[in-house]
């Protein structure tokens, strides 16, 4: 795995012009929370399918505005990701140049002389924000003889919601210095295809302390997604979530998305942000990750991260209180609302028309709305009032038991999940190490589309069942988002 960045000057983030030909304009993807590479799977047993009974759909949109609307950068660069949006009015550059600071540095423990870089730990899975997400798009995962990168962490719990008593909600598997023991280490067992169930993987947990078994608690793992997009998904409207939701499929579509209302200080709020939906704000968001991943508290997280049975967390020597400064927690989402968000990449107008459409047809957009619309921003004016194309609806969805991970967080229960933004997916997809799914068990697109169940039980089926020329005209579809 390549490591972090370790330099401003390592992550030049240049503002870019939005490549606008008439082949871009002309196209728009809608792509699958499980997309991946090249993808050599074979669905059918026993050659080419019949023609499945596709459903009645609206036609699909093909007058595409730019993926990201104002926050569109061309796809031509080699660091598709983690780039700033163009024509940034230069009364904002302040804040979002402090903030890919503080997004690319390497933190440090209390008292080693970097008073605004301190407080990592004692326990954590990172000590920079570049160690999980990478300007490239996801960071490989799984490496030789079941060894992990740090671009995955690990959820504990039940499906009662209930943490560890011990690890607390998530395992670390770091520790600032040796005399500290860390919680545990994860390894991985790849598993084979088994008549309808896909290829996979299965993890194993190895606890420090013996003496602290994970119990009744399930352990689930949690890939670091690609980094686009972000201000403009904190900017769509509430009530557009909620007009999409419907919780009691009222319309017997099968489909019945519900929104994740969750805690934000003292009012209840949209969940938006992460795999389950448990951050309603992008700004809650970074503080969290600040929280659970590198051991940093905040003003909205002042507790380690560690539970009462863990007192080297509570009684080691922190860089401050809060270690994060609101203004630094700030200065990141600033830095993080301004992500650009990748044009398309088209080389055959009509078949990438065909495969929206197909897209469509089949069911995909159902939950992986094509089509947003942001509301108003006082900080990044640029970013009001845009149509973006983000394929996500935010709401919470039933994925059925293969993807049911026995962790319960918040009010998502443990068969549920947020449908995943997926703008950018098609370029992920080209890393011929990139793994799809919330823990990567997928290394293809097919093999994660065959994880689906549940609401999406019928789209997947309706998916196995296409002739092998509209499958592929629907999976290269997906290679351009």
């Amino acid at each position: 795995m390549s490591r972090l960045l370790t330099s401003f000057s390592a992550l030049t983030l240049p503002l870019l012009p939005v490549m606008r030909n008439s082949l871009l304009c002309a196209s728009m993807a809608i792509v699958l929370s499980a997309c991946g590479g090249s993808d050599g799977t074979d669905d059918s047993a026993s050659g080419t399918p019949s023609q499945p009974n596709l459903p009645q759909t609206p036609e699909t949109d093909t007058q595409w505005l730019p993926a990201g609307g104002s926050a569109t950068i061309s796809a031509n660069i080699s660091r598709p990701f983690l780039q700033i949006i163009p024509k940034l009015p230069s009364s904002a550059l302040g804040g979002v140049s402090t903030g890919r600071e503080l997004f690319i540095a390497e933190w440090t423990p209390a008292n080693q002389g970097r008073v605004l870089f301190d407080g990592v730990g004692p326990l954590f899975n990172a000590n920079a924000c570049t160690q999980c997400h990478s300007a490239e798009g996801r960071k490989p995962i799984y490496a030789t003889n079941g060894e992990l990168s740090d671009a995955i962490l690990f959820r504990l719990g039940n499906n009662q919601g209930i943490a560890h008593a011990y690890y607390g909600e998530q395992m670390q598997h770091q520790s600032i210095e040796s005399s500290i023991a860390t919680e545990g280490k994860m390894h991985y067992v790849a598993t084979a295809r088994q008549n309808d169930k896909p290829a996979g993987i299965q993890f194993n947990f190895t606890p420090t302390d013996l003496n602290q078994p994970l119990g009744d608690s399930a352990i689930s793992g949690r890939i670091s997604p690609q980094l686009v997009g972000m201000g403009l998904l904190d900017l769509i409207p509430e009530a557009n979530i909620m007009a999409a939701a419907d919780p009691d499929d009222s319309n017997n579509d099968g489909i019945s998305g519900r929104v994740h209302w969750v805690n934000d200080g003292v009012q209840q709020r949209i969940g938006r942000f992460g795999w389950k939906a448990i951050n309603s704000s992008l700004r809650t968001q970074n503080a969290n990750a600040m929280s659970q991943d590198m051991g940093l508290t905040t003003t909205i997280f002042m507790d380690p991260n560690c539970t009462p049975s863990q007192p080297i967390c509570w009684t080691a020597a922190n860089g401050g209180s809060p270690e994060v400064s609101d203004s630094a927690l700030d200065a990141v989402t600033d830095f993080m609302t301004a992500l650009a968000v990748p044009e398309r990449r088209i080389t055959d107008v009509s078949a990438f028309n065909k495969g929206a459409q197909l897209f469509t047809q089949v069911g995909c957009a159902s939950c992986h709305t094509p089509k947003q619309k942001t509301g108003d921003s006082m900080r990044f004016p640029l970013l009001s009032q845009q149509t973006i194309y983000p394929y996500t609806d935010l709401l919470l969805h039933d994925m059925g038991a293969a993807l049911d991970d026995g962790v319960k967080e918040k009010n998502a229960e443990s068969y549920e999940w947020r449908t995943p933004p997926l703008w950018g997916i098609g370029i992920v997809a080209r890393n011929p190490e990139a793994r799809f799914l919330h823990d990567g068990r997928a290394s293809s697109l097919t093999e994660a589309i065959m994880w689906h169940g549940g609401e999406a039980e019928a789209v997947k089926t309706r998916f196995t069942q296409l002739p092998s020329t509209q499958k592929e005209t629907l999976l290269s579809f997906l290679k351009g988002i």
